[in-house]
């Protein structure tokens, strides 16, 4: 049953269900009782989904958390280079093994450490770190561009000896990571298609439509 007052819930209804053991993404029937193994039937905005360890998935399409991106870190964070997230707070700790929607902000990061850790960390060259710039930006900007996966949350320690903290710099691509909280990405992949939308403050929701997912 849904929530008191709602309407009834639909009849049986075509899914996408991403299984959490094998990532691989099936078409399925999913039918009011919510059989099925290993998952649960939740009720939101009058629709049935289905919610796995993973995403929670609506009719044709999946619900995510998202997160916007100042240039070029959301680039860097789909096309692989950039591993680890840090923030102030452990804004990321809630959604761990969980898949997280990367959106591409207009505005671009202020500074330029990424550079200095790309040439310095990263060996690139000019042409190098240009090339992986044109990468990032080829959906362009104000747009949901990928997916990546949120892996374990941890505090960098003012005491982190030197060389582990230029290990989590270069995975950072960023300088200056002591008393900050990391997050560990992995798995990113580019969406099929950009989903053009307006970022949100830290965390909010978006609907990826199927069709777009890689």
């Amino acid at each position: 049953m849904g929530p008191p007052g709602s309407p009834e819930p639909p009849g049986p209804d075509l899914v996408v269900l991403q299984n959490p053991w094998t990532e691989q993404l099936e078409l399925k029937w999913l039918n009011p009782a919510g059989t099925g193994s290993r998952s649960s039937v939740s009720w939101l905005t009058g629709l049935w989904c289905l919610r796995s360890p993973m995403m929670l998935l609506c009719g044709m399409s999946v619900q995510l958390w998202c997160l916007s991106f100042r240039p070029p870190y959301g680039g860097l964070v789909l096309d692989g280079v950039k591993t680890v997230e840090s923030r102030w707070r452990p804004l990321l700790a809630p959604l761990e093994n969980q898949t997280l929607a990367v959106h591409i902000a207009w505005r671009d990061w202020e500074g330029e450490e990424w550079r200095t850790v790309l040439r310095g960390a990263w060996g690139m060259s000019a042409g190098g770190i240009q090339e992986l710039l044109d990468s990032g930006e080829r959906f362009g900007r104000g747009a949901v561009a990928g997916l990546v996966d949120v892996g374990r949350t941890w505090l960098c320690a003012a005491s982190t000896p030197e060389a582990a903290l230029g290990e989590l710099e270069r995975a950072a691509v960023l300088i200056g990571l002591q008393d900050k909280h990391l997050t560990h990405l992995s798995n990113p992949r580019w969406l099929r298609e950009p989903l053009k939308t307006r970022g949100g403050r830290d965390l909010w929701t978006v609907e990826i439509p199927a069709e777009l997912l890689p």
